[in-house]
């Protein structure tokens, strides 16, 4: 065993402590418990857990891969802020993303993975009638990454991921806007239905449709924030 490079071992380590620390606090960004241009404090981190440095700034490397934070010039990093303009950016490549993923997925969808479908969307249902706006986003999230699992291309649900978890540091939303959810769940019900009936072509148009349409509500909602 005198053959081993420690060395390596310890980098294997750090690596594998960094991926933890990243995904923890991935959660902690998209659960707004570090709020976009809030500074990641590295050496209170390091009290907090402790460890060294270094697996806290290779996971502060990471999450700067994914968009998700940005290191500036001797102030050190901090959690990605998103205006409208990068907003819409994100929405206009999500729309081609989810209209890949409906044609496929209509293409390809079993009776099982249709009823496994269904459980979100009966979610935003129940959402809707209760007008739960926090249970309908998590519904509407859930139905949207089940069609790209059914769809079965793991590079597009990696990029969609990433898209979605970039979008998702714009902390203002548009479901709060008046008759928004019944809206937006007939929105969901008609893709459903296009997928259930194998129809590719509708499923791809309605769910382009569908992130477009999101897109303008949420401008509409920024608008109406500002001129309040």
């Amino acid at each position: 065993m005198s053959g081993f490079d420690m060395n390596a071992v310890r980098a294997v380590q750090s690596r594998s402590l960094a991926g933890v620390i990243c995904e923890q606090l991935e959660e902690m960004i998209l659960a707004g418990k570090i709020q976009p241009g809030e500074r990641i404090n590295e050496s209170q981190l390091s009290s907090l857990l402790g460890v060294s440095r270094a697996p806290i700034r290779e996971a502060c490397r990471q999450l700067e891969r994914h968009g998700m934070v940005e290191v500036r010039v001797n102030r050190g990093t901090f959690v990605k802020e998103i205006d409208l303009q990068e907003l819409e950016e994100l929405y206009e490549i999500r729309s081609a993303l989810d209209a890949l993923a409906g044609e496929r997925a209509a293409q390809v969808i079993t009776d099982q993975e249709l009823e496994e479908l269904q459980v979100p969307l009966e979610v935003m249902e129940a959402a809707t009638r209760s007008e739960d706006h926090k249970l309908y986003y998590q519904g509407n999230l859930d139905f949207h990454m089940c069609i790209m699992r059914i769809a079965g291309n793991k590079n597009l649900i990696s990029i969609y991921e990433g898209v979605c978890k970039k979008a998702s540091l714009f902390r203002r939303t548009s479901l709060s806007l008046p008759g928004r959810l019944p809206e937006s769940l007939r929105q969901h019900q008609t893709i459903y239905t296009a997928i259930a009936e194998h129809d590719a072509r509708q499923a791809a148009t309605l769910m382009r449709h569908h992130i477009v349409d999101a897109k303008i509500a949420l401008v509409a909602a920024c608008q109406k924030s500002e001129d309040q």
